[in-house]
């Protein structure tokens, strides 16, 4: 083979691979999509304590919701949101939409024990609990704003 059409087939290999490279880099964003990468706390988590902080990473993103209220972030993308437990089992969803409206859900499972108290009731720390004459707990929970 001749030297000029190596080295001319070296240059369209390497112009193809530039390309290539930098189109990938330009549409990274729009190929791996949004992701969130949830720190604390896992899913299957029980807690005595209703008032908890899901702390965790959002990569590529534009906009994101703790169930459903808008969460900010900071420069590198962490954001941390404070949210009391109703009592028993709960379901926490963690939404992120990326700036092509693509849009990615992450659910963290949890339960809240409470501790119980004179007389059969059950104390969950944020609401207020009542024994009624069979012996049964009902409770009314409070929100923090």
């Amino acid at each position: 083979m001749d030297g000029r059409k190596i080295i001319k087939y070296a240059l369209i290999l390497a112009g193809i691979t530039l390309v290539i490279g930098y189109s990938y880099f330009v549409l990274e964003d729009f190929v791996r999509g949004p992701r969130i990468i949830i720190s604390s706390p896992e899913t299957g988590f029980s807690t005595t304590t209703p008032v908890i902080t899901i702390v965790g990473r959002a990569i590529h993103i534009n906009t994101l919701t703790v169930n459903g209220d808008a969460t900010p972030l900071d420069l590198e993308g962490n954001f941390s949101s404070r949210l009391i437990l109703a009592p028993g089992y709960n379901i926490i969803k963690v939404t992120a939409k990326d700036r092509y409206e693509r849009t990615v859900e992450k659910e963290i499972e949890m339960t809240l024990f409470g501790t119980v108290g004179t007389g059969g009731a059950i104390d969950m720390g944020a609401g207020t609990t009542h024994s009624t004459s069979s012996g049964q707990a009902t409770t009314a929970t409070t929100t923090i704003n």
